[in-house]
């Protein structure tokens, strides 16, 4: 009960440091949940938390790198391999090497080992971190293709070199020759695993496909528990998981150029599915790192452990982090890594990406995998290690945040919010009127137009006693009609006087709550049982019964025909922003008690027709103002997206707009 709190918390907690991160711009989303993750530290059950580092590296990072590696463009992969390898690897590697002979001149009292181990857990970057802080910037495309491809690899050259470090503490022997053999098999062999099996796992999608086993509920399922397989898979050879995952996902990528069109609904749940899933984990990431950052501190200043005071370490952090960033930008300038940029922008490109080799997730899961005992005791200096590489994260978080937004511009568009507002408006009234023009069932007609107007702005709630006032002048309006054909001879006194004794019923369902209405239900059924029980005393012929029971509804729903499009007209008459929404709730009243009057078999038929050509115009408008360059290619692009997603919605829940 405890797991299921928890992980229902860190949910919650994710999900109200999104909504911030909506509402605070100039805080990356990650130092949001990093604070989040500080306020669930208070909580009882997030007391003195310690992560535990198996557990997080295959349930939360694997699938992370998974979809890394699905949503990379292999075709530019290939394009920029040699550079991505070259920052993966060797700026990786050298890194390590010269930040872990800095960390043992600043740290003399920890083991050369340990701080090369403190080396390969600050090297790794995050490219979803570098989206965090990076989102509302124009960041060059070179650049940011360069970290993201970087970011894919170099996870598996800090963990091996990681682990590499703590064998040589644990064991007190180091190997040059097996230790260059023993990074070449775990990194090789983890793509290699990664792989083979991320193509049977593509082939058995593509095999399920063609055997009409095209189902969401198998396909997303078997997408699901895919990087966990591999991740464990690889990870018993002794190869890297991490990189096994990576590499099935680049293989994954592959498989939408195979199925293109096909199994379109599959992939979209299939994406849909994962975005919000990883959107998730990265929460967890960063809120786990708040949460366990005040034991961490606690431990270094009540249990005497330290290796020096908490402002040292801090300053230590500092450093390195400092260094990292020139050490980056001395590897591009110095064309050991060729990225493509023009001559004008190497300066600014370079800068870029040594500046946003930001930190986080693996840097946080190799912390905190240092064991907490060896050998019976507790492991030297951990809580040292732990909170140096938490001051790297922060600050490799917080300052791009501050220099960024004073070196590059706001992302800018082709097109303003106003922009959307509008031909969203003219979209949107383009399509109703060609509904309008379709000349059917004029409620039915109504029904699809309301549904088309929910498009234009966030649904609101009607107003009790607004919507009671308009309602009673629309009861005035059928009286006047109602006698209007009385004195004109179009019906009797006697279809009169039913059709209002309907109405009247119909209305007084209104005023009811639950209870009532379900009393009233029940009362009303136990009447019609007891005239049908004195029917059959008197044997009166059920024929008889129904034709008088036809005839009159046949009566009724003339009479309807003839009122209810003068009271939608008048209802359109009278619309306006500020009685949108009570008027939308009178016409659903009235378009439920038109089909109970009708019981038109052919109401759902008509609407779907209606709903399909409505789309179809929306369609047509935005093609008609591209074409006559009324709007850009980027806004076309946004307003067929929106009515894709529209129809995709209809379609799957057509049954609740009948």
């Amino acid at each position: 009960m405890s797991i299921v709190f928890f992980v229902l918390i860190l949910i919650i907690a994710t999900v109200f440091s999104n909504a911030l991160d909506t509402k605070i711009k100039f805080l990356p989303r990650a130092i949001i949940q990093i604070m989040m993750g500080l306020a669930l530290s208070f909580i009882p059950n997030f007391n003195h938390f310690n992560l535990n580092p198996e557990v997080f590296m295959l349930a939360i990072i694997a699938p992370l790198m998974f979809y890394d590696g699905m949503n990379t463009n292999i075709v530019k992969l290939k394009r920029t391999l040699s550079n991505t390898f070259s920052l993966a690897i060797g700026l990786a590697v050298v890194t390590i090497i010269l930040v872990g002979y800095l960390g043992y001149a600043l740290l003399p009292h920890i083991p050369i080992a340990l701080a090369f181990a403190l080396a390969a857990i600050i090297t790794p970057t995050d490219a979803v971190a570098v989206s965090s802080v990076t989102e509302n910037l124009d960041l060059p495309n070179e650049a940011m293709l360069s970290l993201k491809n970087e970011s894919l690899f170099n996870d598996a050259s800090g963990i091996v070199m990681f682990d590499l470090a703590l064998t040589a503490f644990h064991t007190g022997h180091f190997s040059p020759v097996l230790s260059i053999f023993n990074y070449l098999y775990v990194f090789f062999g983890g793509l290699i695993v990664g792989w083979i099996v991320g193509w049977l796992f593509v082939r058995l999608q593509l095999l399920l496909i063609e055997t009409d086993i095209d189902n969401p509920n198998i396909i997303v399922p078997i997408n699901f528990i895919k990087p966990f397989a591999i991740y464990l898979l690889a990870e018993m050879f002794d190869t890297s998981g991490i990189l096994a995952v990576v590499a099935a996902g680049l293989i994954q990528s592959t498989q939408a150029q195979s199925l293109r069109l096909t199994s379109t609904k599959t992939q979209m749940v299939s994406k849909t599915t994962y975005e919000i899933f990883t959107n998730l984990m990265n929460g967890f990431v960063f809120i786990l790192l708040g949460v366990s950052f005040p034991t961490v501190i606690y431990d270094i200043t009540n249990e005497g452990r330290q290796v020096s005071s908490l402002g040292y370490l801090i300053l230590v952090g500092i450093i390195l982090y400092i260094v990292m960033i020139i050490i980056r930008y001395l590897w591009v300038t110095l064309k050991l890594a060729n990225i493509r940029i023009r001559p004008a922008d190497k300066v600014l490109n370079h800068f870029l990406i040594a500046i946003n080799g930001i930190h986080g997730t693996i840097t946080l899961s190799m912390a905190f995998s240092i064991p907490i005992v060896l050998h019976g005791k507790i492991f030297p200096f951990r809580n040292d290690i732990i909170f140096i590489a938490a001051t790297v994260i922060i600050l490799s978080l917080l300052v791009p945040s501050i220099i960024l937004p004073l070196m590059l511009p706001a992302k800018s568009y082709s097109y303003s919010l106003e922009d959307i507002s509008t031909y969203r408006q003219k979209m949107i009234e383009y399509a109703i009127k060609r509904v309008h023009d379709a000349d059917e069932d004029p409620v039915e007609t109504q029904a699809v137009i309301a549904t088309l107007r929910s498009q234009q702005s966030i649904l609101q709630r009607p107003k009790r006693n607004a919507t009671y006032k308009i309602l009673q002048k629309c009861f005035n309006l059928e009286e006047k009609l109602l006698q209007e054909m009385v004195d004109n001879g179009e019906i009797s006194v006697k279809q009169q006087t039913f059709y209002e004794r309907m109405s009247l019923f119909q209305s007084f369902q209104l005023h009811q709550s639950f209870i009532q209405h379900f009393m009233y239900r029940a009362r009303f059924y136990f009447i019609k049982l007891s005239h049908r029980f004195k029917r059959r005393i008197k044997r009166v012929d059920p024929l008889v019964v129904t034709k008088k029971f036809n005839n009159a509804r046949d009566e009724l729903a003339q009479v309807e025909n003839e009122i209810s499009p003068q009271i939608f007209a008048y209802l359109r008459e009278h619309l306006n922003a500020d009685n949108r929404a009570e008027i939308h709730w009178i016409e659903e009243y009235y378009r439920e008690r038109h089909r109970r009057f009708q019981n038109n078999t052919r109401a759902n038929e008509i609407q779907e027709e209606l709903f399909i050509n409505a789309f179809q115009n929306e369609y047509n408008f935005i093609q008609e103002q591209l074409g006559k360059k009324n709007i850009s290619r980027e806004l076309a692009s946004l307003l067929y997206e929106q009515v894709s997603n529209d129809e995709w919605v209809y379609m799957q829940n057509d049954s609740i707009y009948a």
